[in-house]
Formats: C-alpha cells, sequence, structure tokens
C-alpha cells in the first residue's frame, strides 16, 4: 500500500496546477513545499500578466501552452471570482527603423493562431496619449490578474477534492523500491512517505532536486542558467491604461511598463545574469530603467521610481519548458519540469492537463 498515487514536489502556480489536475481526475495527490505558504518564490515575483502567446516558437512548449491557457486562465478566474483585467497590450517600436522587427512579430503571432491590430502613431496617442512611439501592435487578449487568489482556489480545489497540501516540507530524497516509491523530508528523515510516482516541479531548484530522485540519469538533467529580473514601481498616477512594451531582447521582453490590479504602475524586468538564487533588488539600476523607459516615456525622468520587488528565470538550454519523464520498472512515473519560466503563470492549467494526460497514456517520453 502507498500513501499517496502521486507526489508533486512545489508549491508554486505550476505545481498547484498539476496537483489539481491530477486530484480532478481522482488520484490521492499529495504536495510537499518547503516553504510556509504557497507560491514565494517565483510565483508571487513577476508582472502578473496573462499573455496572448505572440513571441514563441510555433512548434514550442510555450506556444502550445501559452495560447490555450490564456483562455483557460480568464474563463478559470470568471468562474471562481478571481481578480482580473483584460486590459490589452502595446508593444512600440520608438523608431521607423524597428519596423521590420514589429513586422516579424506579426508574423509569428499568425502563425500562433494571433492577430495584432498594427496602431500608427496617431492611432498610438489616441489610445495612450503619454506613449512616445512610431509605430506599434496591440494585444486585445493580454491581461492581468491576481496570482495570490489563482494559487489560493488551486489549493482549495486540491483540498476540496482529497489532496494534501503539506508546507514547510523540504524534500530530502527518494529510494526506488519494488512497488513503489519512498521518499523522505529533511525535517524527518526517520519517516518513510510511500508514494507511486513524483513529480518534480520545483522551479529554480528543479535541476538540483532531480539529482536526489533515485533513478535520474545525470545526463537528464538539463544545465539551467539563473537571470534575474528587477522591477521598479512608480511614485502617483499611472501614465497608461494598457500594458506597454518595447520590443523583445535577448533574455525577456523588455522593461515593460505593467498595472497592477491596484492601480499601480510597475517597470521591469530587466536582466541581470546571476550565480546564485538572491531576492534582493539589484543595486543601482535605476538609470539603467530611467534610459529604457525614456525611450517610449520621457516623462518618467521627472517621477520617483522606487525599488520594488524581483524576480529570477530558470533558463534552458533550449529556451522552451521542458518535461523529461521516466517510467521505472515497478510502474511509477517520475516527471521533471525543467526551465519553467514566463509564460509558466498563462499556460499553468494547460501544464497540468498535459502532466495528468501523460498518467493517462502511461507513456514516458
Amino acid at each position: 500500500m502507498v500513501d499517496f498515487e502521486v507526489t508533486v514536489i512545489g508549491g508554486g502556480v505550476v505545481g498547484l496546477s498539476i496537483a489539481r489536475e491530477l486530484t480532478l481526475s481522482g488520484k490521492k495527490v499529495l504536495v510537499v513545499e518547503k516553504n510556509s505558504s504557497f507560491g514565494q518564490e517565483n510565483s508571487s515575483r513577476n508582472s502578473g500578466v496573462i499573455h496572448a502567446g505572440i513571441y514563441y516558437p510555433h512548434y514550442s512548449f510555450k506556444n502550445k501552452f501559452c495560447a490555450a491557457g490564456n483562455v483557460s486562465l480568464y474563463s478559470y478566474a470568471k468562474e471562481r471570482g478571481i481578480e482580473f483585467s483584460n486590459c490589452g497590450k502595446i508593444i512600440v517600436a520608438t523608431s521607423k527603423k524597428e519596423e521590420k522587427k514589429l513586422n516579424q512579430i506579426i508574423l509569428n503571432a499568425e502563425r500562433n493562431g494571433l492577430i495584432l491590430e498594427k496602431l500608427s502613431q496617431r492611432h498610438l496617442k489616441e489610445l495612450e496619449p503619454e506613449l512616445v512611439g512610431e509605430i506599434g501592435l496591440l494585444s486585445r487578449t493580454t491581461g492581468i490578474i491576481d496570482i495570490h487568489d489563482l494559487m489560493l482556489n488551486f489549493v482549495t480545489d486540491i483540498e476540496n477534492n482529497g489532496g494534501v497540501v503539506s508546507f514547510n516540507s523540504e524534500f530530502s530524497h527518494s529510494v526506488n523500491k519494488t512497488n513503489h516509491i519512498s521518499f523522505f523530508l529533511k525535517k524527518d528523515k526517520n519517516k518513510e512517505v510511500k508514494t507511486k510516482s513524483i513529480i518534480n516541479s520545483t522551479g529554480l531548484y528543479s535541476h538540483l532536486i532531480a539529482k536526489k530522485i533515485d533513478g535520474i540519469n545525470v545526463d537528464d538533467i538539463p544545465v539551467i542558467r539563473y537571470v534575474k529580473g528587477n522591477y521598479l514601481s512608480l511614485s502617483g498616477k499611472s501614465p497608461f491604461k494598457k500594458l506597454i512594451y518595447p520590443l523583445p531582447e535577448k533574455n525577456g521582453l523588455g522593461i515593460h511598463s505593467t498595472i497592477n490590479l491596484d492601480g499601480v504602475t510597475i517597470f521591469g524586468p530587466d536582466t541581470v545574469e546571476v550565480e546564485e538564487i538572491d531576492f534582493n533588488v539589484t543595486k543601482n539600476i535605476k538609470k539603467k530603467f530611467l534610459n529604457s523607459i525614456s525611450k517610449y516615456w520621457p516623462e518618467v525622468k521627472n517621477r520617483n521610481l522606487n525599488y520594488n520587488y524581483c524576480g529570477i528565470r530558470p533558463k534552458h538550454t533550449n529556451n522552451d519548458f521542458s518535461f523529461v519523464t521516466k517510467k521505472l520498472d515497478n510502474d511509477s512515473f517520475i516527471i521533471n519540469l525543467f526551465g519553467i519560466e514566463s509564460p509558466g503563470l498563462t499556460s499553468s492549467i494547460q501544464i497540468g492537463k498535459y502532466v495528468l494526460n501523460i498518467f493517462k497514456t502511461k507513456n514516458s517520453i
């Protein structure tokens, strides 16, 4: 006999969504989370944006899950009364020479089944009077959501369907047995928990946790690098009604302007390569932010920016989500999720459905 059919390591938005889908299917699920509550790391350290799926390569997991996840997330939020705003997003080019890049974005969006509206300089001013730009693109399906309430609803669904979410429970290691997997927690290494399968959804730590799971080949664990993204908040009235994005850059979507559900404008993230996980905002970055933001909103130089928070993106070598699944001789599954960064929030419900389907088809990939 096992204690749980599936154990999910990691209580962020993706881990909770996976556990939710599994419990909805009737499986007995345990979520173990090392922190004192859910989503205390990257899940609560991002822009809170519901992405449309504009930029991602057509055959990527990011595209597959984001486009469908956009619809799923809005639907779930409406059903559960979770606060959101379908405010839309403008991608702005501040010079005519950037128009070619905008056209490439339009083509990629069309390949992904999305329609973007091209905006002239006059249309930009009509929509956002304070925005400075030569030409832009409008995405009507982009928005923002209350991430905390979303995760709280996921936890409620898990528990209402017989699942267990255990906080202050840091995974130590696992050992494969004849008919199950036994694992242990750091707080009580003498207590054995028996599970049929394990899902590693630990975000920033996924490649480190994978090394502690019995049966995982080190060659199947990708190299993960960390890119910190800092966020600064604006004092006073917000200049924009929509989300404003510059053209994307190498490691992200540029220092963009978002509005949270309290009406506060948040700028970010930037991209800072880091070696270790450190959730302290990088010092002396205001000048970089001012130079970037002033290209599409010069007035920022006359306003106050405040250091706010930061997140860290676990960058996979192929720049996509990765699911490394192993089926053991005892018919157990081990599923490792790697490189889950943006658009992980938007994709969360679809990722949960994808993982559930692995169990339904009983195929390793």
